[in-house]
């Protein structure tokens, strides 16, 4: 069942960049990791494991403020460092996207991304301690947005999503880890992701 359910959230991952090309609807990808997602989560873990989710965060505003702040100081220096030391960077293609993008469509991208980190998280820690299925996420984390990035350079694109994309899913994670919802952790990474996006938006103006 495990390999069945993987197989459906990367089919999910897969269909993002895809199903456009299968279905011509403008931001249907977006939420084909949520479907594909919520399907593989079910099968592994039950309806119970699937709404536990969901459920009320322990201590939200305290996780909440701790982690985003962890995340953004990470990403800030790596990304800087990485910036400082390559000369190369790849911004997200989405800054491209109109303002209402970010309303509409982001949040349902982002849940996607939670339940495909959520599950790996959780599938890890059935043989492994949560700091060592944390790490393992957080490469695969960083591995999924390789192309998002990509800057011309396989090993500093590499270095670049792992060190930046990576670090700031470690602290996402705990933030999942710590208050128990996964609710946590997408408002940090919305969060997150907004004000870089807004920034960019606000910069190139």
């Amino acid at each position: 069942m495990i390999l069945f359910a993987t197989f459906i959230m990367l089919l999910g991952f897969y269909l993002v960049s895809h199903i456009e090309s299968l279905i011509p609807i403008p931001n249907l990808g977006y939420f084909s990791l949520v479907l594909f997602g919520s399907i593989a989560y079910w099968l592994v873990f039950g309806s119970m494991g699937y709404q536990k989710l969901f459920q009320r965060p322990i201590h939200f505003g305290k996780n909440f403020f701790k982690y985003f702040l962890l995340a953004n100081l990470f990403a800030l220096f790596l990304g800087g460092l990485i910036t400082y030391l390559t000369h190369l960077h790849k911004a997200n293609p989405a800054d491209n996207n109109p303002l209402w993008f970010f309303f509409l469509i982001m949040p349902f991208a982002l849940i996607g991304e939670e339940i495909f980190s959520i599950y790996f998280y959780n599938l890890f820690k059935l043989k492994l301690s949560p700091l060592v299925a944390n790490l393992f996420v957080c490469i695969l984390f960083g591995l999924i947005h390789y192309w998002t990035y990509f800057n011309g350079s396989v090993i500093l694109t590499i270095i670049q999503v792992i060190a930046v994309q990576g670090s700031a899913r470690f602290w996402f994670n705990q933030s999942y880890e710590k208050s128990g919802s996964l609710l946590t952790s997408f408002a940090i990474h919305y969060v997150y992701d907004f004000i870089g996006f807004m920034l960019v938006l606000f910069i190139h103006r």
